[in-house]
């Protein structure tokens, strides 16, 4: 699918807005801090599951080809006036089954109304991605969530990024919070990825 012009800009320059791709050096993605000695949640049906709700003007789907074997951010963003970050994916330089300098498309449809995405390539991601949601503006916890964890903040820490699964479930993955109100996961291939918590 199509870029938009204004809902999306790849790299992590935010002094170049008009960017179109750019490697990362690979120090760009510094290691994620360590994680507590947690475990996620086990697999649920997504039905019981409480996916965090996102508001503003949507982020468009993208579409952005670069060359394999090297490290790339893909940035999207909520639409105008605020153009404020939606997800940051990461790709680093093992993401895809290719040899270095062969074409890679990603494919990144943000879930409407939610926190989430569906990741598409064109080549197998057999090194994965890291994802990061950024939901400091658009933050909205279904009515569920307030019954369930009795506010928003404890909802909030419950909060996991999880795949989903064709059979209806989704996968909680090992979660890690790089800054306040972000939510980052390494994920494991293509698919479609939620901020949801059990």
């Amino acid at each position: 699918m199509a870029a938009s012009a204004s809902g999306v800009l790849i790299a992590a320059l935010a002094a170049a807005p008009a960017a179109c791709s750019r490697p990362s050096p690979a120090t760009a993605v510094a290691p994620a801090p360590p994680a507590a000695a947690v475990q996620p949640p086990p697999p649920m049906p997504l039905a019981k599951a409480l996916v965090l709700e996102s508001g503003g003007t949507p982020p468009a789907d993208t579409s952005v080809t670069f060359a394999a074997g090297l490290q790339r951010t893909v940035i999207i963003r909520n639409g105008p006036p605020d153009n404020t970050v939606f997800v940051e994916v990461t790709f680093p330089p093992n993401a895809f089954r290719a040899d270095s300098g062969t074409p890679a498309t990603v494919r990144i449809r943000p879930r409407p109304g939610v926190y989430g995405i569906d990741l598409d390539t064109d080549l197998p991601l057999t090194g994965g991605a890291r994802v990061v949601f950024k939901y400091a503006r658009y933050f909205a916890a279904p009515a569920a969530a307030r019954a369930r964890y009795g506010g928003d903040p404890a909802y909030e820490r419950a909060l996991w990024i999880a795949r989903l699964i064709p059979d209806g479930t989704i996968a909680f993955l090992a979660s890690t919070r790089p800054a306040a109100d972000n939510l980052q996961a390494d994920v494991p291939a293509a698919g479609s990825y939620v901020v949801a918590a059990p």
